[in-house]
């Protein structure tokens, strides 16, 4: 089951006083505690900054239904113009 984001605020208010925090007011702040929280605890995983930028994905050819619906649609109307 996911969690949902009611819970995850209330789990990150409690985290945030257990561990003597204020809780962000703005995504902004937020971002802020965690690295400055992920640096202090010594996170070994580079900061977003540091890593490249995801290469989009490409789709693979056939492997969708509607294009392979499509493909047997129109070569059943072919077919029959003839």
């Amino acid at each position: 089951m996911r969690p949902t984001v009611r819970q995850i605020y209330a789990l990150a208010a409690t985290l945030c006083e257990k561990a003597g925090e204020e809780f962000p007011e703005t995504r902004d702040a937020a971002s802020e505690l965690i690295e400055r929280l992920r640096v202090e605890n010594g996170h070994p995983a580079p900061r977003l900054e540091d890593l490249p930028l995801p290469q989009p994905r490409r789709h693979r050819r056939g492997r969708g239904g509607a294009d392979k619906l499509a493909r047997r649609i129109a070569a059943e109307v072919a077919r029959e113009l003839r």
